[in-house]
């Protein structure tokens, strides 16, 4: 899965549709961080570590899932209500079924696996579900991003910044502090694109408190995250290569 670049860091334009599609960009780069670091560190795991790894992957299982629920069940419908465009985002949707059924079957053997005994967990079996979605769910993460651009055309009658936001703030509060919104916070690279992007976009007092403090819960699924707590990019904890390294799994 390709990290992608944004379109301000491509264009510099600063308006409501390159901004809405540059945050959605950065947002899908963790989704990506989190699943190639799952991927190529799942082989390399030891038994004693199956449910710290297995808890991180329903994290990532949670936030992608919570993710496009709420593009589907709010953002999605809104921008349609707002051009009179009924249908617009339909292919989007269409692009989640397309990874639906792999990425849920994914999820159910994680929690299967959690419910029951994590001794259970075989890499092969993991990396074999994943196959079976990575593909339509790597062409829609890429995909999104023209869509969103293409908006435009809209202009100032689309309020396509507050709809989105209305969205995330319904989706990150709908996440575990604890459990799940770490996975957010320690897969963003702050280091991408030069350190360009104040992202998530809270004031800094508060993003460094979340990103020091509530990792500190299960600091044991974190370590398997592609950031540290300060959100530098670091070697994969079972992998021993440096990201850049990781070939066609990073950018």
């Amino acid at each position: 899965m390709k990290i992608i670049p944004t379109p301000f860091f491509q264009t510099g334009l600063s308006d409501q549709y390159t901004q809405v599609a540059s945050e959605m960009a950065l947002v899908h780069n963790i989704i990506s961080r989190a699943f190639n670091g799952i991927y190529l560190q799942a082989p390399h795991v030891h038994p004693s570590e199956y449910f710290a790894f297995l808890s991180y992957c329903k994290a990532s299982f949670d936030g992608l899932a919570a993710h496009h629920m709420g593009e589907e069940t709010h953002a999605f419908p809104a921008i349609e209500e707002a051009t009179g465009q009924k249908g617009l985002m339909g292919v989007n949707v269409a692009q989640h079924e397309a990874f639906h059924d792999g990425l849920h079957k994914w999820g159910a053997y994680i929690s299967t696996l959690l419910a029951g005994d994590v001794a259970a967990f075989d890499a092969k079996t993991m990396l074999a579900i994943m196959d079976t979605f990575l593909e339509p769910l790597t062409t829609h993460l890429n995909d999104e991003i023209p869509t969103l651009l293409a908006l435009r055309e809209y202009g100032d009658s689309l309020d396509l910044k507050g709809i989105v936001e209305k969205e995330v703030e319904m989706v990150m509060g709908s996440l575990s502090k604890t459990t799940q919104l770490p996975l957010f916070l320690l897969n963003h690279d702050v280091t991408f694109e030069g350190g360009i992007h104040d992202f998530p976009p809270i004031p800094p007092p508060v993003r460094w408190a979340l990103m020091r403090i509530l990792p500190l819960v299960h600091p044991s699924w974190w370590k398997f995250a592609s950031c540290d707590s300060s959100g530098m990019p670091r070697e994969l904890y079972r992998r021993g290569v440096k990201p850049e390294e990781c070939g066609q799994y990073w950018a």
